[in-house]
């Protein structure tokens, strides 16, 4: 390993980033109570954070070619970290909307920087590995998120526990800036737009956003709704809710190492993927059998499908620009981009849809949609672009 410290700090800070992505779903009946709210209040802040992870991922993969990854990802940290620690302070649902946007914002600047520095963290021939351990941090960190931020809410109350989530991330922005080397900044670097273009209309980067948003899809709503589906409509406690839904994040741990492993000695990306994604619409359609015990297995299903999806897919996105290091991180944020700010839509409609038809046929249109937007890859060529 080329940086061990290094690997650690970017291990916990991306443990944090998944602890503030998370909490608020598992706290939001708290939330819903004190601010007399139902399903449509966390729909609207899932789409508000979904529109500023997703809006910001251009514009990271810039600043991270001009001053590079490391203080990109520090910038981006301390941003949604102070955003966080003041939704513990918000007076309305309002202010917690706007600030889940803020915090989707300065996450947008963490994620590609975090994939690029992890890769070069290790040692060659490591790559997809590299980004597996950095999804299972994800993993482990949503678990934290979900379940143990569900007993810190009804220890100390929902405000205090989001304001210890939004601290932790300051805490690990301070160990990206202590264990990553230094780099030289690009200040003189400008982007070329022929090059820009040719990452902008890669139909392979867009077809991979497209598979990316698929996964996305069936996390955002299994990982978002999840625990107040368990809490609202079989009337378990927060506590059990927020565990059955952690599992999601358990499965995807464990998987997302060993997806690495597997894509570094097959190399053959799209059948991988496409695997995943029939896998993760199976999980969300599981879900629409409406027992707990259905509930546990769709959180399986789905995690394990999102564990190796994910990896699977940003591996790919990554090697295709990996002889222009300038370019890496942005490519690897053009294809989250796509997927991420596409992701603010499935919330509003899920919770339309259980509103309007009850969370059985919700579940199972999320469960198509996932499916659908799995068609462009299984439709690409064979030709492998790693």
């Amino acid at each position: 390993m080329a940086n061990p410290s290094g690997v650690a700090s970017l291990i916990l800070n991306r443990i944090a980033y998944a602890v503030n992505w998370y909490n608020l779903a598992t706290v939001f009946s708290l939330i819903a109570s004190e601010f007399k709210q139902n399903v449509s209040g966390l729909g609207l802040a899932s789409a508000a954070f979904y529109l500023g992870i997703g809006i910001f991922q251009l514009p990271a993969g810039i600043l991270a070619a001009r001053i590079g990854p490391r203080l990109t990802a520090v910038y981006g940290t301390i941003i949604y970290s102070v955003a966080a620690v003041l939704t513990g302070f918000a007076g309305s649902m309002v202010e917690i909307i706007v600030l889940r946007f803020l915090v989707g914002l300065g996450m947008a600047f963490v994620f590609a920087p975090g994939i690029i520095l992890i890769v070069r963290s290790l040692r060659k021939g490591s790559e997809g590995l590299g980004v597996g351990l950095y999804n299972s941090a994800f993993n482990s960190g949503g678990v934290i998120g979900l379940l143990g931020w569900a007993v810190l809410a009804s220890t100390v109350g929902w405000r205090n526990s989001l304001i210890v989530g939004g601290s932790i991330g300051l805490a690990t922005s301070v160990l990206l800036l202590v264990a990553l080397p230094k780099e030289h900044k690009h200040v003189d670097f400008k982007i070329n737009f022929s090059d820009l273009k040719l990452i902008l209309l890669d139909k392979w980067l867009i077809t991979l956003s497209i598979a990316l948003l698929g996964f996305g899809v069936g996390n955002a709503v299994l990982g978002g709704f999840m625990a107040y589906y368990l809490e609202s409509a079989t009337h378990l406690s927060v506590g059990l809710s927020g565990a059955i839904a952690s599992l999601t994040l358990v499965f995807a741990f464990f998987v997302a190492p060993f997806s690495g492993r597997l894509l570094d000695r097959s190399g053959n990306s799209k059948r991988l993927i496409v695997a995943a994604g029939v896998l993760m619409s199976l999980g969300i359609g599981v879900a629409a059998l409406s027992t707990v015990y259905s509930a546990v297995l769709a959180v399986a299903l789905v995690g394990s499908a999102y564990g190796a999806g994910m990896t699977f897919v940003f591996s790919a996105a990554r090697a295709t620009n990996k002889s222009d290091q300038e370019y890496e991180t942005l490519a690897v944020s053009w294809v989250n981009s796509i997927s991420l700010f596409g992701n603010f839509i499935p919330p509003l409609l899920f919770s339309f849809l259980v509103l309007r038809f009850g969370y059985s046929p919700a579940w199972l249109c999320i469960a198509a949609l996932t499916l659908l937007l799995m068609i462009p890859i299984a439709l690409k060529g064979s030709k492998n672009k790693e």
